[in-house]
């Protein structure tokens, strides 16, 4: 989120469409200008057409080129490589089979390609074992990768996607307003004629699903009492940098670790609203939470920082 300073605002409009030119993100399927003019949008779970499969094709190929070798060649200490290309394979198929509505299973499954391959890169530690969904003792639940370093070091890995659809939600936002649900020293400005609706919703969504899934890994840690000495959770969180940032992750990180709310975090009054209602509680059992970049369609990561911090205060 756009810093909001003692009395400043948060322009999302500006901000996310803004990022919308910056990163190419248009809503279709192919990346490039269209060779054929439509008179209507397409829909979202419409049949592809012949141009459509045959890029979804050679972008799979590339998918494949482009992890195949390096998963071949780390095979003595990651054995799973093929099921991974095997599920955004599967994924794939899913895409030509009944269209563009089932593609975020393709973003989620090549974002863990993205995520093992840079495990596999690591230097420092090294990786001499790395698992994919291993079993949990005492939980039917899985945490997607276990890594196990040449110092001793043991991480394990969640992956999520955060992508929301579509969708107006500017009765939500209106509501909002009319609760008082945002800090006071800080305004949130959409414009209705903007976007200003999906904007919010895509916004107030990605933060919803960083406490939803924070909840769902520390679940998972605490059922198979996997706490030990040399040994990190962390929950990586990937995104097209278009419905959300870094910066917003960075806010509920400062939360997570301190137990308070920044006095600039615009989801502060409704999160802590939300958490107390449902007499939600941190475990804080998370050791990092990582952030990866990809814009859909690009084949491997823009960015990827492993230990996001809290964002600093400005100093004196």
């Amino acid at each position: 989120m756009p810093e909001a300073s003692q009395g400043g605002f948060v322009d999302i409009n500006s901000f996310l469409l803004a990022s919308q030119a910056a990163t190419g993100q248009n809503g279709g399927m192919q990346p490039k200008q269209p060779d054929k003019a439509r008179t209507k949008p397409v829909a979202a779970d419409m049949a592809l057409d012949a141009d459509d499969v045959a890029w979804v094709e050679r972008y799979a190929a590339e998918v494949e080129r482009a992890f195949g070798p390096q998963f071949k060649e780390a095979s003595d200490r990651f054995k799973e490589g093929q099921v991974l290309l095997d599920r955004f394979g599967t994924a794939i198929q899913a895409v030509l089979e009944n269209g563009r509505s089932v593609f975020p299973v393709v973003d989620e499954a090549h974002n863990e390609l993205c995520i093992a391959g840079a495990l596999l890169a690591n230097k420092g530690p090294r990786f001499v074992r790395r698992e994919y969904e291993p079993p949990l003792a005492g939980s039917a639940q899985t945490i997607d990768f276990r890594a196990t370093g040449d110092d001793g070091l043991i991480a394990y890995i969640d992956v999520k996607t955060i992508k929301p659809m579509g969708k107006d939600r500017w009765d939500h936002y209106q509501q909002i307003l009319a609760r008082s649900l945002f800090p006071p020293n800080v305004q949130v400005v959409v414009k209705k004629e903007w976007l200003g609706g999906e904007i919010w919703h895509s916004a107030f969504a990605a933060r919803d699903r960083m406490l939803e899934y924070t909840l769902e890994m520390e679940s998972k840690v605490a059922r198979a009492q996997l706490a030990g000495d040399k040994t990190l959770f962390i929950l990586s969180l990937c995104g097209e940098g278009f419905h959300w940032h870094e910066d917003q992750l960075e806010d509920f990180v400062s939360f997570y670790r301190s137990g308070a709310h920044r006095p600039d975090d615009p989801f502060a009054k409704m999160e802590a609203h939300d958490m107390s209602a449902k007499r939600i509680s941190l475990k804080k059992n998370i050791s990092r939470f990582a952030c990866m970049r990809r814009a859909q369609f690009d084949i491997t990561c823009n960015r990827l920082n492993w230990n996001v911090q809290s964002p600093p205060y400005p100093s004196f």
